[in-house]
């Protein structure tokens, strides 16, 4: 529990300082570009993630949830919605780069918009309609909704959304450190003077943000669902909460952002 406050603490903290420093920035400098676009997406998925953080510093604190069933679905849900669009504006960012693509600002405008209708419209009320709603939990209690990890669909759902999230990574991480390699060899001794390299070299934030902050959650979830029949005493939950709470911490990419370290 100490851990879990110290880091939603941490991640509350340095996210908010993120926002509003990066908000400041855009305000100042107005950019038009495709990738101010994602960034502003960025921005406010991390707003909407912070929001829920204090409900859930309530409840480790209190420990006791006063805020409602809804709201404890919500509370939970907004996590994983956070994480898994999070990864996929970062996977839009560093295919964009990989492959020098060149969208109008009204064309990712439409799919950054897209992307939005379909978690808001669409996965959310869905996700919604059926979280927590296999099994009766006390009103006072809030994300214990692992019991519900041994369903057959709920086992499916999330090996596929690992499969996803390691192949894709696996992949982009291989292909990306293989250019960097490449344009490494090409611009030596130069080459961070050259605008492609720092480019690349800058996407490969993306790659290590997901690798620290998303990876762990998605590896333990492979051995929590094998082992969960054999926790008779839940003892597995803390660490699968600890590495959800590790997720969040990707909010402080505006940090590097504002550093320029990743654009």
């Amino acid at each position: 529990s100490i851990i879990l406050i110290a880091l939603y603490v941490i991640n509350l903290a340095g996210g908010t300082l993120g926002v509003i420093m990066m908000s400041r920035q855009l305000f100042q400098r107005r950019p038009q570009s495709v990738m101010s676009i994602i960034i502003i997406s960025l921005l406010l998925l991390h707003t909407f993630m912070l929001l829920s953080i204090p409900f859930r510093l309530s409840y480790y604190i209190l420990g006791e949830w006063k805020f409602g069933r809804f709201a404890c679905k919500l509370t939970s849900a907004i996590i994983y919605l956070h994480m898994y669009t999070t990864f996929t504006f970062y996977m839009a960012i560093i295919l964009i780069r990989l492959f020098r693509l060149e969208f109008r600002k009204c064309y990712t405008a439409a799919w950054v918009t897209a992307v939005w209708l379909v978690g808001t419209l669409v996965i959310t009320p869905i996700l919604l309609s059926i979280y927590g709603t296999s099994k009766t939990y006390p009103s006072s209690k809030c994300f214990q909704f692992h019991k519900e990890i041994q369903e057959m669909h709920m086992v499916i759902v999330n090996y596929c959304f690992i499969g996803v999230l390691v192949a894709v990574c696996a992949v982009l991480t291989v292909v990306q450190l293989s250019v960097i390699y490449r344009l490494a060899v090409k611009y030596w001794p130069d080459m961070n003077s050259h605008v492609e390299f720092r480019a690349q070299a800058k996407s490969f934030f993306f790659i290590l943000v997901t690798l620290v902050c998303f990876m762990p959650h998605h590896v333990f979830r492979v051995y929590y669902i094998q082992n969960y029949h054999l926790d008779k005493d839940h003892k597995l939950l803390p660490y699968n909460e600890i590495f959800l709470a590790l997720t969040t911490m990707c909010c402080l990419d505006m940090l590097c952002f504002i550093a320029g370290i990743a654009h």
